[in-house]
């Protein structure tokens, strides 16, 4: 309940604050592709395996200082976290998520892979039938990655690994995610 009530103050509160960040430092916008690995999930008494999906997105980061910055994830997927033990009860199950991370960069000498490590909060929505195990969480997100910034002039690319843990209180789920990506760089 108190999730409610906090979840919106706060995503409002990072995007201000990734906003009127230093127009100075670096900004980058990636695009990806990956794929999602869930665990199992408790519905209805029964446990129940769910199948991999595909996940499309979109990532804008923003950095504070040269090593910290702030990183806002949407990403969609046409069949997102299908039930694998679907007797004909479930057909459709879209699903989006959206979080926001901080970022820790970890120096470097060259600056032709940026290694870094993420964490973060947002949520996981799955749609479509009704009889959708997971539906809306919060979700906790870790992980990290490495950054090939400007390969060809502001263009790049990134790899990342991160695990989400969905569902706090009730239905708990956990999520492995490996994306591969392009990304554009602006600034420094």
């Amino acid at each position: 309940m108190i999730f409610r009530k906090i979840l919106p103050s706060a995503f409002l509160l990072i995007t201000v604050l990734s906003a009127f960040a230093g127009t100075a430092l670096a900004s980058d916008i990636s695009f990806f592709v990956g794929a999602e690995i869930p665990g199992a999930i408790k519905y209805n008494d029964v446990k129940m395996s769910l199948d991999n999906s595909p996940v499309y997105g979109l990532r804008y980061g923003r950095n504070f200082f040269q090593q910290i910055s702030l990183e806002h994830t949407f990403a969609i997927s046409p069949d997102y976290l299908f039930p694998g033990s679907n007797e004909g009860e479930v057909t459709e199950a879209r699903g989006f998520i959206y979080n926001s991370n901080l970022m820790l960069n970890v120096p470097n000498i060259d600056d032709m892979i940026v290694p870094f490590l993420t964490a973060g909060i947002g949520l996981i929505h799955q749609y479509g039938d009704r009889n959708l195990p997971v539906g809306t969480k919060v979700a906790f997100n870790y992980g990290g990655g490495a950054k090939f910034p400007n390969m060809v002039g502001p263009l790049g690319a990134r790899i990342d690994l991160r695990g989400y843990r969905a569902g706090v209180f009730s239905k708990q789920l956990n999520i492995f995610e490996i994306s591969f990506g392009f990304m554009v760089t602006f600034g420094r």
